[in-house]
């Protein structure tokens, strides 16, 4: 019976993969999904050839890269009840796939107690609240923020934080311009700026309709945050971006004005204060396997303090 499906997208990480398939493969519990997305280097024929018993997806519909699409084509392949997505620049420890059995507890997902940029997402949890908050946002586009979302969407349906030991995982070191190669955006900072944006308007949105927002909708709110972040250089001093909010059609119009509605968000410089009490607030933190859990150093949890409202 399996026990858990690893799940992995590869477009030009073919190096990474012939390095961290191996251990991903070998696991007797475990079956591996990995989605070649358009992989230039040919990733689905190399696995045929080395991993039959890997199953593998072909995605060649899409010229550029998204991530969380390839994600939720490689779950809706996947067989386990359990689901492990792990980056192909990831290599697993001896212990791992027992650990996470042996630790296991419904409602609950598991990421690394130490949450390293390059490792942040690595993360497992149930096949059905997976499923249940419509898997990844497939309206992230660019590297960064597909993570972070996906783990708040899971904490709002009632699912809690459990870390496994960092110790069990270790990542490829590569730069930032191997890392962003396949997307649109190239700078690293300024595709988390329009993640962290995006989320903001995201979830503020759906609580301002009272219901999540569509595909079509979180897609627009995409594109639009993006031509906003695209305005400012990266490092510009204190932009604003704005988000337009539809108006209710059941309110009366005039011929002579109309009411327009926006969110704001305004980029504010970290002060020496702020940084000096998110630090305290990890001190204070309770441990995990005698690890900390630094929950408010993620940017799961403190991307509401970088992106303040007016």
């Amino acid at each position: 019976m399996t026990e858990l499906s690893f799940i992995t997208v590869c477009k030009g990480r073919l190096d990474h993969l012939r390095q961290t398939l191996p251990l991903l493969a070998a696991q007797a519990d475990a079956e591996t999904v990995v989605v070649d997305y358009g992989c230039p280097q040919g990733t689905r024929h190399w696995i045929k050839e080395n991993f039959p018993t890997v199953k593998t997806v072909a995605v060649d519909d899409d010229p550029g890269f998204c991530l969380s699409r390839g994600r939720n084509i490689g779950a809706s392949a996947a067989a386990a009840s359990r689901f492990c997505f792990i980056d192909a620049d990831i290599k697993i420890q001896s212990g791992f796939v027992q650990w996470l059995l042996q630790n296991w507890q419904p409602r609950n997902y598991f990421r690394a107690t130490h949450q390293r940029r390059d490792i942040l997402g690595t993360v497992a949890c149930p096949a059905e609240d997976f499923f249940r908050i419509g898997g990844y946002d497939e309206a992230i586009r660019n590297w960064g923020g597909d993570d972070v979302d996906f783990y708040m969407r899971l904490e709002e349906i009632g699912c809690h934080l459990s870390a496994f030991p960092a110790s069990l995982i270790e990542p490829i070191r590569h730069d930032d311009a191997e890392r962003m190669q396949v997307y649109e955006m190239k700078d690293l900072l300024t595709s988390l700026r329009l993640s962290r944006v995006y989320i903001a308007a995201k979830f503020d949105l759906a609580r301002i309709l009272g219901r999540p927002l569509t595909l079509a909708e979180r897609r627009q709110v995409y594109q639009e945050t993006q031509k906003g972040v695209n305005a400012f250089p990266a490092g510009a001093a204190m932009p604003v971006l704005e988000v337009t909010l539809p108006l209710d059609p059941r309110m009366a119009t005039f011929p002579d004005w109309t009411l327009e509605k926006k969110l704001v968000y305004r980029v504010l410089p970290r002060t020496k204060r702020l940084v000096a009490a998110q630090l305290k607030k990890c001190a204070t933190t309770p441990s995990f396997a005698g690890a900390p859990i630094r929950k408010s150093c993620c940017p799961a949890t403190s991307f509401r303090n970088r992106w303040r409202r007016t």
